[in-house]
C-alpha cells in the first residue's frame, strides 16, 4: 500500500511539473466526466408519452363521466379535450396595462397641411439653420445640432420663429418647405 502511495505521489509531481501534460490531463478528465454524465442520462431516460393523431372519446356503460372511466388493466384514464381555436389572442396587448398612445404631431396628417404663419421672411430664418450631417440609409439629417427625419418640422428659433418641414434628404443637402416654397440647405453652408 505504501508503494502505491509513493507511485501516486511521483505521478502527481511529474504531472503537475509540466504545464502541457497537466493541461492535457485536465482536458481528458473533463471530457471523461462529460461522457460519464451522458451515459448516466441515457441509461435513466425519463418516461415519455406520445399523443395519438386523433382524439378518442371514452364512453362508460353507465353513461358516467369520461374522467372516471378505466381501461382493461385497471388504470384510470382521464380524457382532456382542447379547443381547436383559442378563446383569445395570446399576442394581443391588454389595453388596461398598455394603453394605446396617440400619434405624435409629426405623424399626423393635419400637421402636414400648412405651417404656422409668421411675419419674418423665410430667407432670413433659414440663414440661422446649418446642415451638419446627412444619413442616406434611414434618411435623417442633423440640422443645427438636432436630428430630423422627412416630415418633421424644424423651428428656426429667434424672436418670431419660422417653421420649415423637412421634405427630402439628399446626398449632400436637404430640401425644406415653407408655405409651398422649397429651400435647399447644403452641407457646405450655402443656401439654394
Amino acid at each position: 500500500m505504501e508503494r502505491l502511495n509513493i507511485l501516486l505521489r511521483r505521478f502527481m509531481v511529474s504531472l503537475t511539473a509540466d504545464r502541457r501534460k497537466f493541461g492535457v490531463f485536465c482536458a481528458l478528465l473533463t471530457l471523461g466526466l462529460l461522457f460519464w454524465a451522458r451515459i448516466i442520462v441515457i441509461k435513466n431516460l425519463p418516461r415519455t408519452v406520445m399523443a395519438d393523431d386523433e382524439p378518442a372519446a371514452l364512453l362508460t356503460d353507465g353513461g358516467g363521466d369520461a374522467a372516471s372511466a378505466s381501461d382493461k388493466n385497471g388504470l384510470q384514464v382521464r380524457s382532456i379535450s382542447l379547443d381547436l381555436q383559442p378563446e383569445r389572442d395570446p399576442f394581443l396587448l391588454n389595453e388596461a396595462y398598455f394603453p394605446k398612445s396617440e400619434k405624435p404631431a409629426s405623424d399626423s396628417t393635419e400637421a402636414r397641411k400648412s405651417a404656422p404663419s409668421s411675419s419674418e421672411e423665410p430667407e432670413q430664418a433659414i440663414s440661422r439653420l446649418q446642415l451638419e450631417a446627412v444619413m442616406q440609409g434611414n434618411p435623417m439629417a442633423v440640422i443645427s445640432g438636432r436630428t430630423y427625419r422627412p416630415g418633421d418640422w424644424i423651428e428656426t428659433g429667434g424672436t418670431e420663429s419660422v417653421q420649415f418641414m423637412l421634405i427630402e434628404v439628399r446626398r449632400r443637402s436637404v430640401v425644406l418647405e415653407h408655405a409651398g416654397r422649397h429651400f435647399e440647405l447644403r452641407l457646405d453652408g450655402s443656401r439654394g
